[in-house]
């Protein structure tokens, strides 16, 4: 035999490899709905959205349309919250500890009345955000 005397197949095509291969998804932009109602052309890239680590879905509008809610668990929304607070009360903490210092240095010019006034705003704006906050862990804590 020589190697030239012999005729050579044909490589074997996927399905003579794998009969039970699922065949390629076709990489057309796909027919899906826009908020108005009328159908568009998407590619299929982005219409996939991740839920949380693991999960993708293939959809085509926004999750935020689908699914209620930010996608943030109650309990760490909660934790951020309280931490957000903390923060601002510490920020509150130094602006009154200014304050009073600069009440005890002495004699009130000018300049240390802008700077009171500067500090009671700045302290008057921390207290409503600090209060915004606890509202918002109430409702959160009702959920």
């Amino acid at each position: 035999f020589s190697p030239s005397s012999r005729a050579r197949a044909p490589p074997p095509t996927l399905e003579a490899k794998h009969p039970t291969a699922a065949p390629r998804p076709s990489r057309a932009p796909r027919n899906l709905m826009d908020s108005r109602g009328k159908r568009e052309l998407v590619s299929q890239y982005k219409t996939l959205h991740r839920i949380q680590k693991n999960y993708v879905v293939r959809c085509g509008e926004p999750l935020e349309n689908v699914i209620p809610g930010t996608g943030t668990k109650p309990a760490s929304r909660i934790r951020r919250v309280e931490a957000e607070i903390r923060r601002l009360r510490a920020q509150l903490g130094r602006i009154m500890e200014e304050e009073l210092l600069s009440l005890a240095s002495g004699p009130s010019s000018l300049q240390k009345k802008n700077q009171q006034q500067e500090l009671a705003n700045q302290k008057e704006a921390l207290e409503e955000q600090v209060k915004q906050l606890e509202q918002e862990l109430v409702q959160l804590s009702i959920l």
